[in-house]
Formats: C-alpha cells, structure tokens, sequence
C-alpha cells in the first residue's frame, strides 16, 4: 500500500515538473516583461529564471526524470507483489508508461500551455527552493 502511495506521490511530482517546464518555456518574454512592470507578485522572479532558461532547464529534466525513474521503480514492485515476477514485469512497463504519458507528460503539458501565466507565478517559489 505504501509503495502505492509513493507512485501516486511520483506520478504528482511528476505532472508538476513537466507542467513547470512548460509553462516557463511558452510563457512570452513580452508578457514577463508586462508581469515586472505591473509589480505582479512573483514576477520579477519568474523573469530571473527565464533569464537563465538553460538553468531552469536542467533542474527540472533532472527533478522529472528522477521521479519517473522512482514512478517505474515503485510501479514494477507493486505490479510483481499483485501478479507476480514476469506478468508483474509486463504489467508494470505497459501501466507505468501509460500512467506516465497520460498524467504526468501530456495533460499537464496541455493544460500549463494554456495557462503558461498562472503556473509560472504559482511554480517560481517551489522552483527556487530546488
């Protein structure tokens, strides 16, 4: 059951990381420009790690593909403890990829292009702790 839990926890942090990437990658210099001049909270933070694409980048890539590797790791025990050694095996590599893509790569993507803005401002203090 823990092992659950943990998956779920990676496949969150996940979502999170790629949806970050994202949104500081498609948000418009112009618009963090407007954000700064505006003094929206948080904004003159999210234009110094735009400044520094390169940076945010790797911390992010690096954080995500932690936690997928932790995603696999985890799926493939509780998948072998439910169905055993080889089935489990299978199961895990179908599941975990499928459970991967769908909710921690394409719908947070889709959604932090759309709301490039919003989750930049509400993604920048977590990001500059890491």
């Amino acid at each position: 059951m823990l092992y659950l839990v943990l998956l779920f926890l990676c496949l969150g942090a996940s979502a999170f990381f790629s949806s970050a990437e994202t949104a500081f990658i498609s948000l418009p210099k112009m618009r963090v420009k407007h954000m700064v001049s505006t003094k929206v909270t948080g904004a003159e933070r999210v234009a110094k790690m735009t400044e520094q694409p390169e940076r945010l980048l790797a911390t992010v890539l690096l954080c995500n593909n932690f936690v997928n590797v932790a995603a696999a790791a985890l799926g493939t025990m509780v998948a072998v403890s439910v169905f055993g050694d080889q089935a489990g095996l299978l199961a895990a590599t179908i599941g975990v990829t499928i459970l991967l893509l769908i909710f921690a790569e394409v719908t947070p993507k889709t959604f932090a292009t759309r709301h490039a803005e919003r989750l930049s401002l509400l993604y920048v203090y977590p990001l500059g702790a890491i």
